[in-house]
């Protein structure tokens, strides 16, 4: 016989231990390869309970891990299903249930649907539901091919899910942020243009766009897609994509109609039966100095001019619809075949500022449900001509904010301030 003294012996021959850790770092590695959209990425790895072990076994082994709520069970070395911890405290909360208390399995739920780790979290949730409606089953043992994998639970079917969506809204968000102009667009402009967005939601149907058609002339519009959230988001992609579209165009058009009457032909065929967006273009033509507004189907548009800033006379104009809402293909046909000349043209100089905003300014409520409705808005606006261009955005914000104060916003807002 050789030295004992060098001898070495590994325990976990006799514990198993080791062979166990290797097994948690197996499911921890490969847990790594799934989408946070596969509920491989959601399973926990938990050593199964033979299902001939006593009940009394399974009670200490909760009381030695705080953390953990539910075990796998196993039948014939296969997992058949789960017991939780409240399952197993209520079949021995007792003297004389720990007296007739019997082995694990007789207390198992046990789970006849297979789930596997490679399966989509969404597409799943539906069944998950209807087993825990129908058995009130909480806990699921997942399988990756054939072999136990681990568990999940409703509530991760459902934590995951929400914040996949929550994922998915920013990034929609996002993109629906970028068809906004930017600062690139509005810093080249000849005049000043400032605009403030509120939506309700993460996505939301207000939408605002210039578009420069020459050094000179411009077109600044102001959209409110009936509806709201995702659906009422798409549509303002869609109005984006629009004006994404029109510089490359053979023919860069300039007149204001005829890109309206564009609009509205592709509106029809985007915007759903049932669906319409309001809208306020206006067409600024300072080589011509004027300014045509066509306003379809939308909020009172303001114009407002000072022979100086702080002067309390003045003069201001309310420039109510003339034309139907866009998406119908009415406003084509009202251009073409009105009586009367279906917009407005004012003459266009320096110092008039132009004041536009979609119905969830006027129809903001404050912790009493009172609106803020058309007449405070009109005084807003008179009120913000003097506000110097710096602060116009924090003027609104305030204003908005103070207004609401703890109430939710019923309605996207937007409100956009122009000077000329």
């Amino acid at each position: 016989m050789g030295d004992t003294e060098n001898t070495f012996i590994d325990e976990s021959f006799f514990t198993g231990e080791e062979e166990k850790t290797q097994e948690n770092d197996a499911i921890s590695s490969l847990q790594n390869t799934f989408s946070q959209k596969q509920i491989g990425s959601i399973a926990k790895y938990v050593e199964p309970v033979s299902g001939n072990s006593p009940i009394e076994n399974l009670i200490e082994m909760f009381k030695q891990q705080e953390d953990l709520l539910a075990v796998p069970v196993e039948e014939y070395d296969h997992v058949v299903g789960v017991i939780d911890r409240k399952t197993a405290a209520a079949a021995t909360n007792t003297a004389w249930k720990r007296f007739t208390s019997k082995n694990v399995i007789d207390y198992t739920q046990r789970v006849s649907t297979i789930l596997y780790a490679h399966d989509f979290i969404e597409k799943t949730l539906q069944k998950v539901s209807d087993i825990n409606r129908e058995y009130g089953i909480i806990y699921f043992p997942v399988f990756n091919n054939r072999s136990f994998y681990g568990i999940v639970s409703l509530d991760s079917f459902l934590s995951r899910i929400a914040e996949i969506r929550e994922q998915d809204l920013e990034k929609a968000s996002l993109i629906q942020r970028n068809y906004f102009p930017d600062s690139s667009v509005t810093a080249a402009l000849p005049y000043k243009f400032q605009a403030w967005n509120k939506m309700a939601n993460a996505l939301g149907g207000d939408f605002y766009q210039l578009y420069p058609v020459s050094d000179s002339k411009s077109l600044i519009c102001c959209f409110d897609v009936s509806g709201k959230n995702v659906a009422a988001s798409l549509l303002t992609i869609a109005l984006g994509s629009f004006f994404k579209t029109l510089p490359l165009l053979a023919k860069k058009e300039d007149n204001p109609s005829l890109i309206l009457s564009q609009l509205d032909d592709y509106l029809q065929q985007s915007v759903p039966s049932g669906n319409f967006i309001t809208a306020v273009v206006c067409f600024a033509d300072l080589s011509g100095s004027k300014l045509y507004i066509y306003n379809c189907g939308h909020t009172v548009t303001y114009l407002l001019y000072k022979d100086a800033p702080s002067s309390q006379g003045g003069k201001l104009a309310a420039i109510k619809p003339e034309l139907p809402p866009l998406g119908m293909g009415a406003v084509k046909s009202a251009l073409e075949n009105a009586p009367k000349q279906p917009f407005t043209v004012v003459p266009l100089k320096k110092g008039i500022h132009l004041d536009l905003y979609t119905d969830g300014f006027t129809d903001m409520k404050n912790d009493d449900g009172l609106r803020y409705e058309d007449d405070l808005a009109k005084k807003f606006f008179i009120k913000l001509y003097g506000v110097n261009d710096n602060d116009v955005c924090t003027t609104i914000e305030h204003t908005v904010s103070s207004w609401i104060q703890n109430a939710m916003i019923p309605d996207d807002i937007t409100v956009i301030d122009v000077r000329f």
